[in-house]
């Protein structure tokens, strides 16, 4: 195997698992779920490399846009 394809396969399995590393949490925490099931969307992430992420990122806008408008209530409660 040629070296240029072992560093494409180690740079898509490092962006594969930072896709999932940072987008499970987020999906774990998460109420409002595209779909409303979260196993399938955990096992997409998983199992088809980065096309799961780019899809989760895609059907939840709010990983990019969170809605602050929950933070600034809790504080708002919590700072009377």
């Amino acid at each position: 195997m040629d070296a240029e394809w072992i560093i494409r396969i180690v740079l898509f399995g490092l962006v594969h698992w930072t896709l999932v590393g940072l987008l499970l949490p987020d999906l774990a925490s998460g109420t409002n779920v595209f779909g409303g099931r979260k196993l399938p969307w955990v096992l997409a992430m998983l199992f088809i490399p980065c096309l799961g992420s780019i899809f989760f990122l895609l059907f939840h806008p709010h990983v990019f846009y969170p809605d602050h408008s929950r933070e600034e209530d809790y504080r708002d409660k919590h700072d009377k």
